[in-house]
């Protein structure tokens, strides 16, 4: 489950998955990282990226360009407050990006399914490979 951290200016939101994992799935299933809804359960409504520029989250998707600088290297989002804020950041946070971490949680318990096939397949695909 994703986590929030407020500190000073700065919103950190920390997913549950890897940076690198998630771009693996970005890689071998995209579309596993869309979360689908509306009438006919066709429609994107909430989608998974990452980039190298400046990451951010809203309503509608979460895209990480930053790891934690442990071991785990969970996929981060650093976002800045407007300037001058001064409300509470609480109701601020949840009102901006709540939607996004409900179904950003959600997303996140299906991928470590989609990388274990992802694992068994290339696994598959080694096993075909030799090298003389």
């Amino acid at each position: 489950m994703a986590k929030i951290l407020v500190a000073g200016d700065a919103v950190i939101i920390t997913s549950a998955l890897a940076l690198e994992d998630i771009k693996t799935v970005q890689k071998y299933r995209p579309k596993a990282l869309a979360l689908m809804g509306g009438e006919d359960g066709k429609e994107k409504v909430f989608v998974i990226n990452t980039t190298s520029g400046v990451g951010g989250m809203n309503a509608f998707s979460a895209t990480f360009s930053g790891e934690t600088r442990d071991e785990e290297k969970l996929a981060t989002i650093t976002m800045a407050l407007p300037e001058g804020f001064s409300g509470d950041v609480e109701t601020f946070v949840k009102e901006k990006i709540g939607v996004g971490i409900i179904n950003l949680n959600k997303l996140e318990e299906k991928i470590p399914a989609v990388l274990e096939e992802i694992k068994a397949e290339e696994s598959a695909i080694l096993s075909n490979i030799s090298v003389i």
